[in-house]
């Protein structure tokens, strides 16, 4: 149950941000919006985003994970609403904020929450449910949008049909509350907070009576070393912290918000019909699936570093294959498969590992803080991506704008090589000591 909870709201996190994608051509006819404007009206979601992260650590360290994950069920489920009956850009843009308040919170809580709770052997794998929650969500977007794209005339679709895009939200949005209710609490956020019996329960149901009692003696005495103050992580955590908001920083660098985002209109751009290009963004969708599912069996076998590497180095090749096609103005097809490999290694690269080790890093008492931080980072380098793509597209063309990414991913490829450790294998309390330790302390 707590996995499914985690998985729904990767899914609603992924639906809600990228159904923008099928939406924003239409919408930004239907405001006559500039670059700019389309920026906007892309980004907007992000700032939600930004806001969401900043608070979403607090709210899961003093109020709890299910309470948490219970307000971001009423930001999606307000937002479908409220987009659908907006009669103004500006009201849009109110309720895609909201709905990032969501999305951004989720991407706190959700990771954590499920890290919290999962036995060490498979805790990466947990948490890559939480990513493949994320990519089915995208793919139901994109698959959503086709089928209401189709569902009338251009002139519908610029009235009406966008609206619908975001109101299918809804859906999810009132499945996940309903089973957050029966969720148990994360075990590590209970002994924290001094309810000790419920804790050891809910170690017991996961982990057997016998190894319940181990770990929770060994989250004790973790618990006993860490002060729980916000300013701990800005000296005995510094390293972490810092590792952490590069991590989430150069996973967005790529750019893989604005291309999910932009994803028929970079189709579109290369000569692609506008129905076939929606059918396009559903065949990227699915590989984002089959590769996620390709990481949930590598994550814990594997390691986390290792998928990163492997991934961004196959990023760097196709977004500079991409911008080569564009460049010489190649076929569609072409930029279609490339696009196509570049999310193949996002998906079973840094969309997976990013989460994880984000998730693992921290000590218990300031996790949720610690993840809001770095999660921060990556919605406001998201956020950038989409509100600068436009803008990108109509000064350097589709050509410079990928070189650009992929120049991004190789910086990636450095940066990890050089300064992440990994943490497969290891339980959140043996991570915690490592920081702690000479070694933690000085490790590049």
């Amino acid at each position: 149950m707590a996995a499914s909870v985690s998985t729904c709201g990767g899914l609603l996190f992924g639906y809600d941000n990228i159904v923008i994608s099928g939406a924003i051509g239409y919408l930004s006819q239907r405001f006559h919006l500039n670059a700019a404007g389309i920026g906007w009206a892309a980004g907007c979601a992000l700032i939600g985003c930004i806001a969401g992260c900043a608070v979403a650590g607090t709210i899961a360290d003093h109020l709890g994970k299910k309470i948490g994950l219970a307000l971001c069920a009423i930001c999606f489920a307000a937002s479908s609403a409220g987009i659908f009956f907006s009669s103004s850009f500006h009201q849009f843009v109110i309720w895609r904020l909201i709905g990032g308040l969501g999305i951004g919170a989720a991407s706190v809580i959700s990771p954590n929450y499920i890290a919290e709770i999962a036995p060490t052997r498979v805790r990466g794998r947990c948490v890559t449910l939480y990513q493949l929650g994320i990519v089915v969500g995208i793919l139901a977007a994109v698959f959503v949008n086709m089928l209401i794209q189709r569902m009338g005339d251009e002139a519908w679709n610029i009235s009406t049909g966008w609206r619908w895009m975001f109101f299918a939200g809804i859906v999810p949005a009132l499945l996940f509350g309903g089973m957050i209710v029966p969720a148990v609490e994360s075990p590590r956020w209970l002994m924290k907070v001094g309810r000790r019996d419920q804790a050891v329960q809910v170690l017991r149901q996961i982990n057997g009576s016998q190894a319940s009692v181990h770990e929770a003696a060994e989250i004790e005495n973790s618990l006993a070393i860490e002060q729980g103050n916000i300013w701990e992580l800005f000296t005995v955590f510094r390293r972490p912290l810092l590792l952490g908001i590069m991590l989430a920083g150069l996973q967005q660098i790529s750019g893989i918000t604005p291309i999910f985002s932009f994803l028929p209109e970079i189709f579109r751009a290369a000569g692609t019909a506008s129905s076939d290009a929606f059918f396009q963004s559903v065949l990227v969708s699915l590989i984002n699936l089959l590769f996620t599912l390709v990481a949930l069996w590598l994550v814990d076998r594997a390691g986390r570093k290792t998928l990163i590497l492997a991934g961004t180095a196959l990023q760097f090749i196709s977004l500079a294959l991409v911008g080569w096609f564009y460049h010489v103005h190649g076929s569609g097809l072409a930029v279609l498969m490339f696009v196509m490999s570049f999310v193949a290694g996002h998906a079973f690269g840094n969309g997976v590992a990013c989460w994880v080790i984000i998730s693992e890093i921290y000590p218990t008492k300031v996790r949720g803080r610690g993840m809001s931080i770095a999660t921060t980072a990556l919605w406001l380098v998201g956020y950038l991506g989409n509100q600068l793509f436009p803008i990108m597209h109509r000064s350097l063309g589709s050509d410079g704008t990928f070189w650009c990414f992929s120049a991004g991913a190789l910086l990636t490829i450095i940066l990890v090589a050089l300064l992440i450790p990994e943490t497969k294998g290891r339980s959140l309390e043996e991570i915690t000591e490592f920081w702690t330790s000479h070694r933690g302390a000085t490790a590049v």
